[in-house]
């Protein structure tokens, strides 16, 4: 399977046709996918219609977008126009919208093939991609695996060589962590970079955003994606920079920290000390890597009340999944739920106290990566805890420690970060990811320390 960027260079020189290259993914979908179960839904007749009218665009001479001809996957969470969008719930199950995700539809401008919409945990809430309307999305490098959560079927999508990039979304990890533990690279935009609108997206904190086969693919998609949507509200207002005239700029007199642990992580020793190895090698392109004692706050007691707060008390984004339609289809359709969505919607949402002194707590997270942030451009860490944990056959919690796998992961999504993971080399033949976080709106930057790591540490966690 070719990357994006070659896909999309051979198409627009006619080596090679959008039929073809969509053509070649439904046959490696129909060949693979009855094993890894990443797809809810595969449009091929769609894909192939759209793939023909690219074609005939370009015999037409039609200006070509950066992703023309291009196929890609889409997690299950963003809504396509006339396309089933589930959300991985049986309470969507036949949900077909009458518009596309604003996101979505910046990807079909660019010239994208969205070919199929990929597996999901019901309403991206639970560590596995698992749900009641499809079979699980399992880990390419082992079957018997959590493949992660929420967007491990977008994460297996690209890992399994199905489909060459895919768009997941990230509400405390939700990019990051299948592409850790399946081998790809994901990168997590600051919140309101990347419009959510249309979608089933709950959380401010949340971000659609790439996973990919190269961090320069990463950089195609999300120039096509972000950028102000006037009709969401907290939709960033800033210029979108040039991600890829910046991406080779290099490291040199960068100052870099790695943290194994923020002070508190229990951390599986062969992952932290990969993940340090890797990061001290951008040494040898003119950084400066130092392993500071940084210690943060955990924030996982808190996580829930300020995720869910945010969106109910604030109205941020005021979003589809708080909506009086939601709700009442909710609360009507509870046996039709996986018994963590039971459990969920039983439990009592966080009051207007609890919500305030949560946001007390990330108030002082914020400023202690703000302190740390004087002194270095970007701060690595594991992305992950441990290896892809076995998934349970029944609803239990795959990690022992019950945090969802957000342990190094959600400081990102509630300080307003940017983050993203780089697939840097395997453990007992399981993927490791290394965490790049940068400030908030450093999306080129933590672009341009993934492509300089792809030159010193290269790896491919791909099947």
């Amino acid at each position: 399977m070719l990357d994006a960027t070659d896909i999309a260079r051979l198409i627009a020189t006619g080596a090679l046709t959008a039929v073809q290259a969509t053509q070649d993914v439904l046959d490696r979908i129909a060949a693979h996918d009855g094993d890894l179960h990443a797809f809810l839904t595969v449009d091929a007749p769609g894909a192939l219609a759209a793939a023909t009218a690219a074609d005939a665009a370009q015999r037409r001479g039609d200006a070509l977008g950066p992703l023309h001809g291009v196929p890609i996957s889409l997690k299950d969470e963003v809504w396509t126009k006339g396309l089933r969008s589930t959300a991985g719930s049986r309470l969507y199950e036949q949900f077909v919208p009458e518009t596309d995700s604003e996101a979505v539809a910046r990807l079909r401008r660019a010239g994208a093939i969205i070919v199929g919409k990929t597996q999901l945990p019901e309403f991206a809430a639970w560590p596995q991609s698992k749900n009641l309307v499809g079979p699980e999305a399992v880990n390419p490098h082992d079957h018997s695996r959590i493949s992660g959560a929420s967007s491990g079927g977008s994460a297996a999508s690209v890992a399994s060589g199905m489909v060459p990039l895919s768009l997941g979304s990230d509400g405390g990890g939700s990019i990051r962590i299948p592409s850790a533990l399946c081998g790809t690279f994901g990168l997590f935009p600051t919140p309101g970079l990347v419009p959510a609108r249309d979608s089933f997206s709950y959380s401010p904190f949340a971000s659609l955003g790439p996973i990919t086969r190269s961090v320069r693919d990463a950089a195609l998609m999300l120039q096509a994606i972000a950028g102000h949507d006037p009709l969401e509200v907290g939709s960033l207002d800033t210029p979108v920079p040039d991600y890829l005239s910046t991406l080779d700029a290099g490291v040199e007199g960068l100052r870099i920290a790695f943290t194994p642990d923020f002070g508190w992580v229990d951390a599986d020793p062969r992952i932290t000390a990969l993940t340090a190895e890797v990061a001290s090698r951008l040494t040898a392109v003119g950084a400066v890597v130092e392993q500071p004692a940084i210690e943060i706050e955990d924030i996982w007691p808190v996580f829930g009340a300020v995720t869910l707060g945010a969106s109910v008390y604030d109205g941020v984004r005021t979003p589809y999944m708080v909506s009086p339609t939601h709700v009442d289809r909710l609360l009507n359709g509870l046996d039709q739920l996986t018994p963590p969505l039971q459990m969920a919607v039983a439990s009592a949402p966080p009051t207007p106290e609890q919500y305030a002194d949560a946001m007390v707590t990330i108030g002082r997270v914020r400023e202690q990566f703000r302190i740390w942030f004087q002194s270095y451009d970007v701060i690595c860490s594991p992305t992950m805890a441990m290896l892809a944990p076995i998934s349970p056959q029944d609803w239990s919690m795959p990690y022992p420690d019950g945090r969802m796998g957000t342990n190094y992961t959600a400081y990102a999504n509630v300080c307003c970060l940017t983050a993203a993971s780089y697939p840097c080399g395997p453990v007992a033949g399981l993927p490791v990811g290394l965490q790049v976080i940068g400030r908030g709106g450093a999306e080129a930057l933590v672009l341009r320390v993934c492509r300089a790591l792809e030159k010193v540490a290269p790896y491919s966690g791909l099947v």
